[in-house]
């Protein structure tokens, strides 16, 4: 089976989000990604979707996601026209902040890739005409950019691509089933903590939300995202310190504080523990890099 690197597509690794067009009227070999996720609009006709050895049909108006390492291809194909756009998550999604709060980005761009690369291919969500109209619209002024390449592209194109992302969370979002299964369901504790990581979280209400006992909750959510709730909790704290310390004046006790901690040494050894040095050297150090 090929495994296939982001470069071959976009170049080099200089930027990390690259759009194209497929038409496709014979099958696509079965294929998977070695760097990189892929972000897919099923733009005309329709197709067998080969998600790990099992046949799944694909249509106009679905998207999808397909992270690396997740063997897929096309069968069968009719008529079908594609926009592929390929993207790092950990390089995209960096410094982003908002996005992260939405229940249907969680559930698009994390779960969703998540379990159809170990379980099942599990697509959710099917545009309507009007998000159809909207979403092809916004994607031709971004491949038109991305084309073309005018001065400020990259940025014109980076900021182009994470309004897409919300646009199709929330889609998402709008268009859940009533009757929902669990696992979407924790996409809605990811979200929560999200919002409220500066706050006191505990088990029980993640649980609740979740529809997981709080057992279950901790083993599914560390198998998605590689931590568990706390741990979570503790790296977006960590995220938010060293943001203010880098852009802020304010004094240490006042981010430990803003960022979820009621103590002031315990954030100063937490954050030593987890970055190798201390909040004021972390400061320094920024600073000396302006």
């Amino acid at each position: 089976m090929i495994k296939f690197r982001y470069s071959l597509f976009a170049g080099s690794d200089e930027f990390p989000v690259h759009l194209q067009y497929g038409f496709h009227d014979k099958s696509l070999y079965v294929h998977s990604h070695e760097d990189f996720s892929e972000l897919v609009f099923v733009l005309d006709g329709s197709s067998e979707h080969l998600v790990n050895s099992k046949s799944y049909s694909i249509s106009k108006g679905d998207v999808f996601v397909i992270s690396n390492d997740t063997e897929h291809g096309f069968f069968q194909p009719d008529k079908m026209k594609i926009c592929n756009i390929m993207f790092k998550p950990a390089e995209v999604f960096a410094n982003t902040w908002d996005i992260r709060q939405l229940p249907g980005f969680q559930a698009l761009f994390v779960l969703e890739p998540h379990y159809s690369q170990n379980y099942s291919f599990c697509s959710q969500l099917k545009l309507s005409d009007k998000g159809f109209a909207e979403t092809d619209q916004l994607i031709k002024g971004l491949m038109t950019e991305y084309n073309n390449k005018p001065t400020g592209w990259r940025d014109s194109v980076f900021s182009g691509f994470i309004r897409l992302c919300i646009l199709l969370s929330r889609f998402y979002e709008a268009d859940r089933p009533i009757s929902e299964n669990s696992f979407l369901r924790l996409a809605d504790a990811a979200a929560y903590i999200e919002n409220n990581f500066q706050e006191h979280i505990d088990m029980n209400t993640l649980a609740q939300i979740s529809g997981y006992s709080e057992r279950q909750l901790i083993r599914n959510f560390k198998e998605t995202y590689s931590a568990t709730p706390s741990e979570y909790i503790a790296n977006l704290r960590i995220k938010k310190a060293k943001h203010l310390l880098g852009s802020e004046d304010l004094s240490i006790g006042e981010i430990a504080w803003s960022c979820g901690f009621d103590d002031q040494n315990y954030f100063s050894r937490f954050f030593k523990k987890t970055t190798g040095m201390t909040p004021s050297a972390y400061r320094s150090l920024t600073h000396m890099d302006k």
